[in-house]
């Protein structure tokens, strides 16, 4: 049970962690490149991911 709550709680923080990197790699690429949808749609499944896991 506590392997569990500690794996949980590594998964949580790396999650918040690539969410901060991708939120300031969407704001530093230009408006122009299509990379920027790309940036976007992994922003927000790693808000997905970082909600999942913030509810159990």
């Amino acid at each position: 049970m506590k392997d569990e709550k500690l794996e949980k709680e590594t998964l949580r923080k790396l999650a918040e962690k690539a969410l901060k990197e991708l939120e300031e790699a969407y704001r530093r690429i230009p408006d122009t490149d299509n990379g920027k949808a790309y940036l976007f749609r992994g922003k927000e499944r790693v808000r997905l991911m970082l909600d999942i896991l913030k509810e159990g």
